[in-house]
């Protein structure tokens, strides 16, 4: 069966046992919702929860957009703040500095199009897992209803309420007690190598 799901930025845990199970149709057509995790991620900071949101340009048409058609704003340096706001938040964890040259290397890249920079947080946490994703475009029309496992409305909220399979260390943990279903970055700069015992 072919899961259908959107590409969000750096996805939560919970949208990864999806997203390795293989089968994968990105759905980047349908329209896109604002205010959800289509561009929003969020990760453990020193002062508790932070969301961070790619800002998008705003279209002239009052009606709806396909996700496809939604670019990134870059009028200020939001991709500074971002990597800033991680970096602080995950220095001091086991595994980042394994993994910042990579990160470097994605906040560096501009992308014209939402779905391409979400992908591309995928695409490097996947690498990071020894997994490879495929982007592969399907239609639609050569599947019935029941060939699909329709899961778009994993990222049409502004968070999750998912709770994880089971718990690992977090960075601030002592200070924000454990916090549930943040960006697959949390698990991947405390847990590392070890990260899909955890999805």
């Amino acid at each position: 069966m072919v899961r259908l799901i959107k590409p969000t930025y750096f996805p939560p845990i919970s949208h990864w046992k999806h997203i390795l199970s293989g089968n994968i149709l990105w759905d980047i057509k349908s329209t896109y919702n604002k205010q959800t995790l289509t561009n929003r991620t969020y990760i453990d900071s020193p002062n508790g929860e932070l969301m961070l949101s790619i800002p998008i340009k705003h279209s002239g048409n009052i009606g709806p957009r396909a996700y496809s058609e939604v670019k990134i704003d870059y009028s200020f340096n939001w991709k500074k703040n971002h990597f800033k706001s991680i970096k602080i938040s995950y220095q001091s964890s086991p595994y980042f500095e394994f993994y910042e040259a990579d990160l470097v290397n994605l906040y560096q890249s501009n992308f014209e199009y939402l779905y391409r920079f979400n992908l591309a947080s995928i695409n490097l946490i996947s690498k990071w897992m020894d997994e490879t994703i495929d982007e592969k475009k399907i239609n639609l029309n050569n599947f019935n209803n029941g060939e699909i496992d329709d899961l778009t409305f994993l990222s049409k909220t502004k968070r999750t309420k998912n709770k994880i399979r089971k718990k690992y260390t977090q960075t601030f943990e002592l200070k924000n007690g454990f916090i549930n279903d943040l960006s697959v970055l949390d698990l991947i700069f405390n847990c590392g190598p070890n990260s899909k015992e955890y999805m």
